[in-house]
Order: structure tokens, then C-alpha cells, then sequence
């Protein structure tokens, strides 16, 4: 009995260790399928927060500027689709993470544009100044703003939970649950942080599009305390505060970018540190807490165990990153446009428009020739007539001897020695004998005094001029007035009503030039030469237009300032752009008289120099506005005359006039500058005119 009790016992232990040791296996064997299972969930969950990571730069992104319900609230939906029109994502046509640090590339610009708007001369323009606060409160509002909304949608959009599952979900749970359900996305455990302080943003700065008022004076520390480098690129610094005097501050006008991290991957990151950065470095009033968009994310998911059918979840942070060089982009004002009038104009407020007859006059071109008795004989020594012109000479005493003659040899036939002196053909006699004996006067002829209007008029004279024309062998003027000419500036329209009366003698009345402006073609902007005809501007490009300026003389100083910040716009436009495809783009725009052009950048980033017609969707033309101060390039007054009109040697004659009018006689030529901040993209104004003051005042004395 008692061997086969010590048998049973013995088997009762076997048993109960074989079972213990079968349990022991059992939970072993579930504690590796747990852990197994749950890495497998750990490493689904990393590659699905990754793609969040990855996928977050274009999706989700803000509606704005296509159909549909927008995700902004106006004024600031209003005020983004103006100016951040070609600032959005080409992949999806909206504004996204890729593309936000290119708005605040775009509203840092404007913003230092406004700041060193009038540098040197003046205060800036206060419209400026409240524009760029503006277009900062449009990123930094913090209940509507673009950067608050935007990070509203990476926090908590379902597009985060797609991007999630797109790839969490692929890999299947084999060892946590075999063939039920993968990786489930957690929106609840979704959350967002602001990481890599400091560091680079997707955005580059360089020096040619920034002002030298303003990097040279108002904030020559700049460039320094506000970007890194990085592999010999210069990156605006993310997560800190973008500070321009006098417009940004922390408070109600913060501008901030976020580090994308260019030219590395996004990659996980410990949960600690995200942790640390949860605050955002920019705090604003709505439910996320932050006025600038994050680039950090955390994502949960979650899976069944097979048997037990508990949920077992998984976290993952990961950081973004733009590796891909095409998400760089350049700080710049991509919408931005520079209107070209050439004419006179009050600074727009809407459409471009003119004063006066911008596109040119019309006048008679000249049409006679410059052989006639005032320049051949005239001018050079005077004829001396006696009343009603019976006689006349060269030499006065020839006239004198015959009067002596007859006073002292009364009834005596007069010596045909001094009658022969006469001037004139044979036969002289009659001349001779009409020469008085007594005092009556005998006029001094010369083209002073030879034309009716003149201030020194003799009637005895003008009278008497196809008698000295037929004596002396001179053609008398024949009055030709030519062809019509249209499309005259105002110094040639001036020019032609000075110089067309001439081959009718006189006088030249101008009319309609007192204070009268046009457009301008390329001309010597300080005087021309003799032989130059009536229309000798030639047909304009804004490049050598500005090259007049730059010169002339007290015209430069100021030309240079405005040529050098029409180059800067452009350059703002597009930075890649040199200094000799400016050149080249400058002098091939021509610019007609009366007529507006417009430089902007297509979608190829190819500089276009067009008229209103062909402008793109973003710039109407009707809504040009600028906000900054102007700087006017002059000549000054000039007077006219000996510089562009009555010119010794002009179209033959040795002096058109001897007598000019008394009044003013006054040309200029203008360059004037509008500068614009780049608010709804608007970068300047340029205008080119030509004026004219004279009055009426008739120019005598042909010659």
C-alpha cells in the first residue's frame, strides 16, 4: 500500500509539474507573441507617424484660393488670395507647410520695403508702414490668421489620420492578431510641437533683394541675427522672431518662420523632446495655442489582441524635413508687378490714367528752303529805302550824294556817275530822280524791322520787300508749311510752331504750350543739334529712357536712386535675375507715348513686359494703389530757346529769329518714381513726361 501510494503521489507530481511547466510555456509563448506583436504594432505606428511627417508639408493644406468653402475667415481670406496668390504650392494650388515660410519670405520683403520706403529724405509713407502690419496680422492673427489655422488642421484634421493609416495599416499583425484587423489610427492621441529651434527654415535670403537703405543703415545686423548657414546656403532661422523696426514686434505683430530642416529627411524623435516642445514659441488665442504652424507630430495607433481582444497602442513623434532642393524657395515677391506710364499722371488709385495729351500733338512739318532775303541780305547789312521804296542801296551815301546834289543844283539833270551808284537794274534813272532834295526819312531795312509784327516794324520796309527782293536777286519766303506730323512730344510740337512759320517770313505765335506735358521718346535730354529735324525723339524703351537720366547732369544723382531700386523690385520678383538680363529686359521694353506696361514673372518664372491685356489673373490693372513715397528724376527748366528750338544753323538758316518772345520759353524732362511696398504686389510706379511752358509771345525778326 505503501508503494503504490508513493506511486500515486509520485505521478500526481509529474502531473502537476507537467502542467505547471505547459503554463509556464503557455504564458511564455503569449508574452513573446505580446512583445512580438506589439513591436510589430510599435514599427507599423513609426512608419504611419513618419508619413504623417512626410505627407504633412502639402497635406493638409489651407483652401483658399480655389473653389469651395475657404478655411479663412475675411478680411485676412481676402487679403491672402491678393498677395499670396503665387506663393502657393503648385502640387495642390493652395498654401500649405511647404509653402507658408515663402509668405513670410513674401511679407518680410514688403515689410522692409515699407520700413526704407523715403530713406535719406524723409519719414516713410504711414500707407505703407500699416499695409506690412497688415499682411504680418494676416500670418500672425491669432484667432483667423493663416498660421494658426493651418496648424488647426495639422493638429486635428482627418487628412493627418489618412495620411496615418496610408501606410500604418499596410503591414498585417501576424503575431498580435492574425488576420484581424492592422494598425489603427488614435485622432484623439494626435498631437503637435515646434522642434529644431533656431534652425533653418525652407526659405533664402540673399543680399541683392533687400534695400541697402536698409541693410547698410536701419538694421545692418539683419542678415546675421536672423538666418544660418547651411552646406554654403543662407536660411532664414525658424522658430524666431523675424524682427523689422518699426513694423514686427512679439507682441501684436510677431513674424516667424518654421524650420523645415532643408536638405535632410524627416526621422523620429523621442518622446521626451517632443514633449519639451509642445509649448509653441509663438502662443496665440485659439484651441492650439499658437499663432505659427508646427512641424513636429505625434501619432497613436492601435491594434486587437487576437485572444484576450484588448487594444494595445503604439506611439510614435517624427519631424519633418524638406529634403527635395524644388521645397527651397528664395524670399521674394513672386505676384509682384512694376506699372510703366509714359505720360503725365496723377499716383493712381485704381486705373492707370494721363493728363494732357500724353500720346503726343500734332503740328505742319517744315516746308520751305533757306535761301530768302532776310537770311541772304537782311541780316548780314541793311538796305537803305526811301519813302515808297523808289529807291534803295547798300550804302547809304550813295542815296545822300543824289539828295546833296539836288539841294545844291536845283533843276540840274543828275551826274549819271551817281546814278549808276544805286543799287538795282538799269535803268536807274527813275530811282534817281525820286530820291527827295529835302529830309524826308529814309528807313534803315533789316529783319529786324521787315515784318509787320515785329516790335521795331517800318512799314517802309515790309511794304517794300518784293521791291528789295527783286533789286537785290533774293527770293522773298514762300510760305510752305509742309506735311502734317503727328505724335510730337511737347518740346518737337514746340519746335514746330517755332520753326513752320519761318519759310513764310514770320512771325511764329506758339499756342497751346503753357505748361503743357506728354510722354517722352529718347532724346539729348540738355539740347540738340541744328541739324536735328522737327521729330527728332526717337522711339522709346524704358531702358534708355532711364540711361537719359542717369546722363544728364543734375539729373543723375536721383536717376541713379530710382534706376537702382526699379532694379531691386525686379529682382525682388525674381532673385535669380542678374543685373544684365535686367538690362537686357529694360532695353528691349519699348514704351510708346500714352501707353502702360507692366513687368511681372509668368508661372515659368520668366520675366514678361506686356500692355493691360495680357496681364494674368493676379494683377487686374484696375486696382493699382501704391503706398509708398516718390522721387523725381529732372532736368529742371531748360530754356528753349538755343537748345531745342531757334538754334543757330537751324534747317539752313543762320538764326531762324533774331527776336524771341519775351515770355517764359521753358522745357523739362521727368523721371518719376513711385515706390510701393509689394502689398497686393504692387512694387512701384514709373513714369516718364516731357513739358513745355510758353506763351504766346510772338518770335520776330526772320534771319
Amino acid at each position: 500500500m505503501t508503494r503504490k501510494r508513493n506511486r500515486g503521489a509520485t505521478l500526481a507530481l509529474i502531473a502537476a509539474l507537467t502542467l505547471f511547466i505547459v503554463v509556464i510555456a503557455l504564458g511564455f509563448f503569449f508574452l513573446v507573441k505580446m512583445l512580438g506583436g506589439g513591436r510589430e504594432l510599435q514599427h507599423a505606428v513609426d512608419a504611419g507617424n513618419l508619413n504623417v511627417a512626410k505627407q504633412s508639408m502639402r497635406r493638409p493644406f489651407l483652401r483658399i484660393f480655389g473653389s469651395g468653402t475657404p478655411d479663412l475667415n475675411d478680411p485676412i481670406h481676402t487679403i491672402a488670395k491678393l498677395n499670396f496668390m503665387q506663393a502657393k504650392d503648385p502640387a495642390v494650388g493652395e498654401l500649405d507647410l511647404l509653402t507658408y515660410n515663402r509668405a513670410v519670405g513674401q511679407t518680410m520683403l514688403v515689410s522692409i520695403n515699407a520700413i526704407s520706403d523715403n530713406y535719406g529724405f524723409g519719414d516713410p509713407s504711414p500707407a505703407g508702414i500699416a499695409n506690412a502690419k497688415t499682411l504680418v496680422n494676416c500670418l500672425s492673427d491669432p484667432n483667423d490668421g493663416i498660421g494658426v489655422t493651418l496648424a488647426e488642421k495639422l493638429k486635428n484634421d482627418v487628412q493627418q489620420d489618412m495620411n496615418f493609416s496610408q501606410i500604418a495599416s499596410i503591414s498585417p499583425m501576424k503575431m498580435l492578431n492574425p488576420g484581424g484587423s492592422n494598425a489603427n489610427a488614435e485622432s484623439g492621441q494626435k498631437d503637435i510641437a515646434y522642434m529644431a529651434r533656431n534652425f533653418g527654415t525652407n526659405l533664402t535670403i540673399g543680399q541683392m533683394v533687400l534695400p541697402t537703405e536698409f541693410t547698410s543703415f536701419i538694421d545692418p545686423t539683419f542678415l546675421g541675427g536672423n538666418t544660418v548657414n547651411k552646406l554654403s546656403s543662407t536660411y532664414v532661422k525658424g522658430y524666431s522672431l523675424i524682427n523689422i523696426p518699426g513694423i514686427t514686434n512679439s507682441g501684436s505683430h510677431p513674424l516667424m518662420g518654421v524650420p523645415l530642416r532643408p536638405q535632410e529627411k524627416p526621422h523620429l524623435v523621442a518622446n521626451p523632446d517632443f514633449k519639451d516642445n509642445t509649448t509653441s514659441p509663438l502662443p496665440g488665442g485659439s484651441s492650439v495655442d499658437t499663432r505659427v504652424p508646427p512641424n513636429a507630430f505625434h501619432s497613436a495607433g492601435s491594434s486587437s489582441e487576437y485572444k484576450t481582444v484588448q487594444r494595445t497602442l503604439a506611439r510614435s513623434c517624427a519631424i519633418v524635413g524638406s529634403v527635395d532642393v524644388s521645397g527651397e524657395f528664395s524670399a521674394s515677391i513672386p505676384c509682384g508687378y512694376i506699372v510703366i506710364a509714359n505720360g503725365d499722371g496723377q499716383i493712381p488709385s485704381g486705373p492707370v490714367g494721363f493728363l494732357g495729351p500724353a500720346a503726343g500733338m500734332s503740328d505742319q512739318a517744315y516746308g520751305g528752303g533757306p535761301n530768302d532775303i532776310f537770311s541772304d541780305l537782311l541780316m548780314n547789312q541793311p538796305v537803305f529805302i526811301t519813302p515808297n521804296g523808289q529807291a534803295m542801296d547798300t550804302n547809304l551815301n550813295d542815296i545822300l550824294n543824289i539828295k546833296q546834289f539836288k539841294s545844291d543844283n536845283p533843276g540840274q539833270p543828275i551826274p549819271q556817275s551817281l546814278v549808276n551808284a544805286l543799287d538795282g537794274p538799269a535803268p536807274k534813272q527813275a530811282a534817281a530822280d525820286s530820291i527827295p532834295a529835302n529830309s524826308v526819312p529814309i528807313s534803315s531795312c533789316d529783319n529786324y524791322n521787315s515784318t509787320p509784327t515785329s516790335p521795331q516794324a517800318d512799314p517802309n520796309c515790309f511794304n517794300n520787300l518784293q521791291a528789295m527782293a527783286t533789286t537785290y536777286g533774293f527770293s522773298l519766303p514762300n510760305g510752305s508749311s509742309g506735311s502734317s506730323l503727328t505724335g510730337l512730344m511737347a518740346i518737337e510740337k514746340y519746335k514746330a510752331q517755332v520753326i513752320n512759320p519761318r519759310p513764310g517770313g514770320g512771325p511764329a505765335i506758339v499756342t497751346g504750350m503753357e505748361n503743357v506735358c506728354t510722354g517722352m521718346k529718347q532724346f539729348p535730354l540738355g539740347g540738340i543739334p541744328a541739324s536735328e529735324p522737327i521729330t527728332f525723339g526717337k522711339q522709346p524703351t524704358v531702358g534708355n529712357l532711364i540711361a537719359s537720366f542717369l546722363n544728364f547732369g543734375n539729373a543723375a544723382p536721383l536717376a541713379t536712386i530710382v534706376n537702382n531700386q526699379l532694379r531691386l523690385k525686379i529682382r525682388q520678383i525674381r532673385p535669380e535675375t542678374s543685373d544684365s538680363e535686367i538690362s537686357a529686359l529694360l532695353g528691349s521694353a519699348s514704351i510708346p507715348m500714352g501707353q502702360v506696361r507692366y513687368i511681372w514673372m509668368d508661372d515659368s518664372r520668366t520675366l514678361r513686359f506686356t500692355a493691360k491685356g495680357s496681364l494674368p489673373t493676379w494683377i487686374t490693372g484696375d486696382a493699382v494703389i501704391p503706398d509708398g513715397t516718390g522721387t523725381t528724376s529732372s532736368t529742371g527748366w531748360i530754356t528753349g530757346n538755343r537748345n531745342f528750338v531757334n538754334i543757330e544753323g537751324e534747317q539752313g538758316y543762320p538764326s531762324p529769329w533774331d527776336c524771341f518772345g519775351s515770355g517764359p520759353d521753358q522745357t523739362k524732362s521727368d523721371m518719376l518714381w513711385q515706390r510701393s511696398s509689394g502689398y497686393n504686389c504692387l512694387q512701384g510706379v514709373l513714369r516718364f513726361r516731357n513739358c513745355v511752358n510758353a506763351n504766346t509771345d510772338p518770335w520776330d525778326c526772320p534771319c
